[in-house]
């Protein structure tokens, strides 16, 4: 019984030494490898400034291309814009006050 439990501690151990040395190895890769991250972060954005305008400019056509298609969901929703800027001018109109009463 005593061998198991001693056999279990040694165990833990182990693992807590594995654990700190994979732990120490994560760490000194990634300060080895930080600058090559540091390029790869500089060349993406880069890469971002170069491709918007195009992401940009077909984005405009697409909008263009796509409008018909956005103005037939239109049409369905006119009468409740329609019913809804009725009840706003409805509780928007300008009542004038009623008269206060004074003692």
């Amino acid at each position: 019984m005593i061998a198991f439990m001693v056999l279990a501690a040694l165990a833990f151990a182990a693992v807590v030494v594995f654990s700190v040395l994979a732990s120490v190895f994560g760490l000194v890769f990634h300060l080895v490898f930080l600058p090559f991250r540091l390029v790869a972060w500089a060349l993406k954005g880069l890469a971002l400034v170069l491709v918007l305008p195009f992401v940009a400019l077909f984005g405009v056509i697409a909008f263009v291309a796509l409008g018909a298609g956005m103005l037939m969901f239109l049409f369905p929703v006119i009468p409740f814009a329609l019913i809804a800027l009725g009840a706003w001018w409805l509780v928007r109109r300008r009542h004038h006050p009623a008269a206060s009463a004074t003692s």
